[in-house]
């Protein structure tokens, strides 16, 4: 059973978040951005016939309460079954162990409106060590029950302004029948919080099909 399961529920948590007396304006930000196709985790998300370009606006806020925890909202166009967005709910907590390795642990709830079948809750956690990130995703209701994701992932600056980002994902059988994914890119501070980025993205064509070939994928955004 999800646990959140309409839009609502995200109108209610951000009210919260921003009329809370305890909450300062200065923990608030928000994002916003366009890519010229929504890949995630490697397969196309779109369920329309695959393209190599098929623009999508995405973005959303972000609440840090200042003591390790924090909520957030993200968001993005597209053509979901009979939805026309995706929305994404998710809350946690955040740490440092030593200088250099910290760890995150928290629930997220991926919503489709209009396409309830989608709807899908999963727990995660990751280390980062300098520019190494180890991530472990498991979905506990919805679409994405019993699927796990193991991820691998590294930014590594190249200058001030440019940084190589690559990584490597493995998934259960019950998760798109065990494919494996991938990504290499790189990303360019423009400055002023903007920042354009370059990526090669793929799965396992020969578990998803057409969903999983590599694409370049562009991107820009900003946070404010």
């Amino acid at each position: 059973m999800n646990i959140i399961k309409t839009p609502l529920a995200i109108a209610t948590l951000l009210a919260a978040s921003l009329l809370a007396p305890s909450m300062a304006q200065a923990q608030l930000s928000f994002n916003l951005g366009a890519v010229s196709l929504y890949k995630s985790n490697g397969i196309d998300q779109d369920s329309r016939s695959p393209k190599a370009f098929r623009p999508a606006i995405q973005g959303g806020v972000d609440y840090s309460f200042g003591n390790g925890f924090y909520v957030g909202n993200w968001n993005s166009t597209g053509k979901f079954g009979s939805a026309n967005v995706e929305v994404d709910l998710y809350g946690g907590y955040g740490g440092q162990i030593s200088k250099d390795l910290t760890y995150d642990i928290g629930f997220a709830s991926y919503l489709y409106p209009d396409n309830a079948g989608w709807n899908g809750n999963e727990l995660y956690g990751s280390l980062t060590y300098d520019y190494l990130t180890v991530k472990l995703t498991r979905g506990v209701s919805g679409s994405i029950d019993e699927h796990s994701r193991l991820s691998v992932s590294v930014k590594q600056p190249l200058t001030d302004s440019l940084t190589l980002t690559s990584g490597l994902g493995w998934r259960n059988t019950a998760n798109n029948f065990g494919a494996r994914d991938y990504n290499l890119g790189l990303k360019y501070d423009l400055g002023n919080a903007t920042s354009a980025s370059a990526i090669y993205s793929g799965a396992q064509r020969d578990k998803v099909g057409i969903a999983g070939k590599g694409r370049l994928i562009l991107g820009v955004s900003k946070s404010f």
